[in-house]
């Protein structure tokens, strides 16, 4: 998911409304924080991306592959495949 979309969700409570309804699970605003975090620490300190992984470890608490996945699922890397 784009997390420019992810955020327009949360925005407008959709998302609130989806956990709500059972759709998605509370995974979803955890790995959004985590994202954020990351991103904002890269981009005010200046860090890498390896180093604020390292450190969003012990911001919030869970394992690196954790900090990694929440990182992935919200990384515009998907493509649309044509059928043909």
């Amino acid at each position: 998911m784009d997390i420019k979309i992810a955020n327009q969700l949360f925005e407008n409570g959709a998302l609130n409304q989806m956990f709500k309804a059972g759709f998605i699970s509370s995974k979803i605003f955890t790995y959004r924080e985590i994202y954020l975090w990351v991103i904002v620490q890269m981009q005010t300190r200046g860090i890498s991306k390896n180093k604020a992984v390292f450190e969003a470890q012990g911001q919030f608490n869970k394992d690196e592959r954790t900090i990694w996945r929440a990182i992935n699922s919200f990384s515009s890397t998907d493509r649309v495949v044509s059928p043909l």
